[in-house]
């Protein structure tokens, strides 16, 4: 299927459909051809590598496909795969040519079929096939292994294993915005106040016994490409914190309040302007792979997107809790393009917890006190939509 090897042809997702449901798979073409990000075939398929010097052993249902970095072939016990393009590294990720999944695997196991025209991997039903109901509709979801019923946690009442991605916006050579801090106290940058709510919100939400993985744990940057990855698998939600600020002009220090952002169009002029503000962060990233063309946003039928109803539903439960702590008052939910939330395959928010522009709200960010305020009442948002998670999904037991 070497018509992948051309950008203007390649998907910017493809769908991997077994009788355990379907999940949608984005595509990079970062290095010129068309890839997959090996990890993000673990769930739906099962998919395994091992990495060392020399060879690269990539396993799916007990055959091994052996690969090297930088040739474009894989060897299957005494047959080669033409592949059409290297497999490749990047952050310390196995990247696949979509040859891959599209060639390679239907060949050594009969059992997949590619569906060229939808960009498909079909699993054939089969009678050692594990079967679960189809769910109603037949817009892709994300399966998660069965989860585990444990007994009820005494501090959020949850029954299930639970995993969020925190990522503290900015970090390294980009401070955020406004360059100088805004009337941030003591020399403190956009990135300095989201690290120590990240800090404090990770530590909540461990103590309440939901595990967390964090994008940055250092003052580093981290490309906004890369960010939504640390959300995958066995991850519920993603929450991206940020602090907001006004351009420069006479009402520049009047604006106050936070807002919390889902994944859509923008609705709103001023929606428009923070997304614009948080994506020019790309600037900063010299080999991000990312596409910042609106073609590379992963908007095809988000109206039918059960992730874009959960989302929403995210976004309100933070927000009724940051607004009712925030001195500057509650903005409300918003929605616009954020290139951070684009590629999270799981509900995703982008909380602004206040102006860096404005002093009350810069001088209460500025705070351990504001910043525990925030990330308490980020957490309860959370642990609201984990139990309502729990509801819906009709695990035993689940709090009312």
């Amino acid at each position: 299927m070497f018509w992948a090897l051309v950008i203007g042809l390649a998907p910017t997702q493809i769908v991997i459909a077994t009788p355990r449901g379907q999940t949608i798979v984005p595509v990079t073409t970062e290095r010129g051809t068309a890839a997959v990000a090996a990890p993000l075939l673990t769930a739906p398929l099962g998919l395994t590598s091992v990495m060392t010097d020399s060879q690269t052993t990539v396993t799916l249902d007990g055959r091994s496909f052996a690969m090297q970095v930088g040739v474009p072939f894989a060897r299957v016990g005494t047959s080669f795969c033409n592949l059409a393009a290297e497999p490749y590294v990047a952050r310390d990720t196995l990247f696949l040519p979509l040859p891959f999944l599209s060639e390679c695997v239907p060949q050594a196991l009969p059992k997949y079929r590619w569906d060229a025209a939808g960009g498909r991997l079909v699993e054939r039903l089969t009678a050692t096939t594990a079967i679960r109901p189809r769910p109603d509709t037949d817009a892709p979801v994300v399966i998660h292994p069965r989860p585990r019923i444990l007994p009820a946690n005494p501090m959020t009442g949850l029954r299930l294993h639970h995993v969020v991605a925190i990522d503290p916006g900015h970090g390294g050579v980009d401070p955020g915005a406004p360059k100088n801090g805004g009337y941030l106290p003591r020399g403190q940058h956009e990135k300095d106040i989201t690290f120590a709510i990240a800090r404090i919100l990770r530590r909540m939400l461990l103590d309440r016994g939901i595990e967390v993985d964090m994008t940055r744990t250092t003052d580093t940057l981290i490309s906004l490409y890369d960010r939504p990855y640390t959300c995958s698998d066995a991850c519920d939600l993603f929450v991206s914190i940020h602090v907001n600020s006004m351009p420069e002009g006479r009402g520049q220090s009047h604006a106050h309040g936070v807002e919390t952002y889902f994944l859509s169009d923008a609705t709103t002029e001023d929606a428009s302007r923070v997304a614009k503000m948080e994506n020019d962060a790309v600037r900063y990233q010299r080999d991000s792979g990312a596409d910042t063309t609106h073609n590379r946003f992963i908007l095809q039928d988000l109206a039918q997107n059960e992730i874009l109803r959960e989302s929403a539903e995210l976004a309100q439960l933070i927000q009724q809790q940051v607004g009712a702590v925030a001195p500057g008052g509650d903005r409300g939910v918003q929605q616009a393009r954020f290139w951070v939330l684009s590629y999270a395959h799981r509900p995703a928010v982008l909380v602004e917890t206040g102006f860096a522009t404005n002093r009350g709200d810069a001088q209460f960010l500025g705070t351990g006190a504001g910043q525990q305020k925030i990330a308490a009442a980020i957490a309860d948002g959370i642990i609201a939509y984990l139990r309502d998670l729990e509801r819906k999904t009709a695990v035993p037991g689940a709090a009312r």
